[in-house]
């Protein structure tokens, strides 16, 4: 069987004091892959985005990566053969500023020498074989750099070139023996879930260039400040159909991101091949879940991609580990792939049991009750006051569970009643076993005006309340009061915040007239329950 691991997006420097409990947790969780899989790791693919920018001190940098590498090998038993293809924050400065660097690679290539194969050294030459004599796997494994940007001064982007794609595809094609392809590159090939319409973070930029990103330059071309404008690969379409070309079944792994996910693409024509397409999220940063999410209490778990190739059969499994607490030895595993070869068909199998490992707190309910009313200080906005019930087993070690309610960003809360509100997010203690009672003073839309007044022209016409269930829960249930007519055709979801994937679920009618919820048997840890509903005209 071969075993491969998929880590990207490690951000290296991004939060040094942070970083170092996440790293140490991250070869925990490598040398748990080790001590529970039948066979060796047999390749440590690595898709970019190893360092935070590429304004860094590269001596420091590259030694520090170095350091955690070995630390890594240690954890898996055997120096692993390693496969490293850069990334834009590789590239440029914080991942978005020009111009583009070539010194943090060329440098990492010198001080890991013999240890890894480190890609992107040889532009503007862009696509290489990795020889099958350094890796001994049963596959074809090209690496691609994406990030070459040789002009421009803004841009997360990157390009995927024909003729590169083409040279690669000249010494594969055809030859034998009939491999899968394993193709690595950072950039993303199809918009991935959730973050495809988020802003472009640029937090810690000047004033000026925040400035300049979020209101000028959406005047002058539509959306140039989300993301998906700027992080996208030129050229994506045209290198998934060569991939198509290749007659072989193209596993392809990136990451940029940082969500766990994974398409399928078929090939259409006698003689091409099907593209497996399937990111790993980020192995280094504990991030918010969305790019408005203020609260540090709902990040999302770092983690990376276990991928297991034996025969034809294929599985790939999302190893996220918990990162607060040094040692706490907490992670999830879910299940993410199942296919099987066939020539150059995958032939996917349907997932059926989606979470394979996770050793945090179950409970058995969890359940938020709103009740809405016009706001009484913002025009055109809601007041709702919050009842949230956790309960959990006796034998079920969980003391303490924190609550972050998040709203609009001049909305208030108070929790149960006592002292002056306070600025959203609002960090409520549930009581565990009992019930506790929030409000929260203009925090939801009400009216399209007002929506259009806090948000401009791009305003959404709907707004929600969501309920964040955070661990396994065997009944996680959403109400929500007050919505009048609004509720007629509210609606719901259920978002899996691994991998960005968000369902539609049915809304239920309660016993009070207006009253709707929606309910979660089963609910799988770290799912957000929302329910929506359209804004008043007036």
């Amino acid at each position: 069987m071969a075993v491969i691991l998929h880590l990207s997006d490690l951000h290296l420097l991004a939060s040094p004091r942070e970083q170092e409990v996440i790293f140490d947790e991250l070869v925990l969780a490598l040398q748990h892959v080790r001590d529970h899989s039948s066979s060796p790791v047999g390749l440590l693919a690595i898709t970019g985005d190893v360092f935070d920018s590429a304004a860094v001190d590269v001596d420091m940098a590259t030694h520090r990566f170095a350091d955690l590498h070995r630390e890594m090998c240690l954890a898996l038993g055997h120096a692993v053969p390693t496969v490293i293809v850069p990334g834009n924050h590789d590239r440029r400065r914080n991942g978005l500023f020009g111009p583009h660097r070539v010194e943090l690679f060329n440098k990492l290539r010198e001080v890991l020498a013999t240890k890894a194969w480190v890609h992107g050294c040889n532009t503007p030459f862009l696509s290489a074989i990795v020889p099958p004599s350094y890796h001994g796997l049963p596959l074809w494994i090209v690496a691609y750099d994406s990030t070459y940007l040789p002009r421009g001064l803004v841009s997360a982007g990157g390009a995927l070139r024909q003729e590169d794609l083409l040279y690669a595809a000249a010494q594969v094609a055809g030859k034998e023996p009939d491999w899968p392809v394993l193709f690595l590159l950072h950039h993303h090939l199809v918009p991935t879930p959730l973050t495809d319409l988020g802003p472009v973070e640029i937090d810690h930029a000047p004033f000026v260039v925040r400035w300049g990103v979020q209101r000028v330059l959406p005047e002058l071309i539509a959306h140039a400040d989300r993301e998906e404008l700027t992080m996208t690969a030129l050229g994506a379409g045209t290198a998934i159909s060569t991939l198509h070309t290749l007659g072989r079944s193209v596993l392809a792994l990136h990451g940029h991101k940082h969500y766990a996910t994974a398409r399928m693409l078929e090939g259409m024509s006698e003689g091409h091949g099907d593209v497996l397409l399937v990111s790993a999220a980020s192995a280094g940063l504990a991030q918010r879940w969305n790019d408005y999410s203020a609260s540090d209490s709902a990040r999302l778990w770092p983690s990376f991609n276990v991928i297991e190739l034996e025969g034809d059969a294929l599985a790939i499994d999302t190893l996220s580990f918990a990162w607060k607490e040094e040692g706490s030895a907490r992670r999830a595993r879910r299940a993410l792939v199942r296919a099987r070869r066939k020539g150059s068909q995958w032939q996917i199998e349907p997932l059926r049991q989606v979470n394979i490992e996770d050793d945090g707190p179950r409970l058995i309910l969890n359940a938020a009750r709103c009740r809405l009313q016009e706001s009484t200080t913002h025009s055109g906005r809601w007041d709702y006051t919050c009842e949230r019930e956790v309960k959990k087993a006796p034998e079920i070690p969980l003391h303490r569970y924190v609550e972050p309610v998040e709203g609009l960003s001049d909305g208030k809360g108070v929790v149960n009643g006592h002292g002056a509100p306070t600025s959203l997010p609002l960090q409520v203690h549930l009581e565990l076993g009992g019930k506790t009672q929030y409000r929260v003073l203009g925090g939801v839309l009400r009216t399209l005006p007002e929506a259009k007044r806090v948000h401009g022209d791009r305003f959404s016409p709907f707004a929600y309340v969501p309920l964040l269930n955070r661990y396994y829960s065997e009944l996680a249930q959403l109400t929500v009061r007050g919505l009048g007519d609004a509720a007629i055709d509210a609606f719901a979801s259920a978002t899996d915040l691994g991998t960005g994937l968000e369902n539609p679920v049915p809304i239920q009618r309660g016993a009070e007239p207006g009253e709707i919820f929606v309910a979660a048997h089963g609910c799988a840890p770290r799912t957000l329950l929302r329910i929506y509903w359209r804004l008043d005209r007036n």
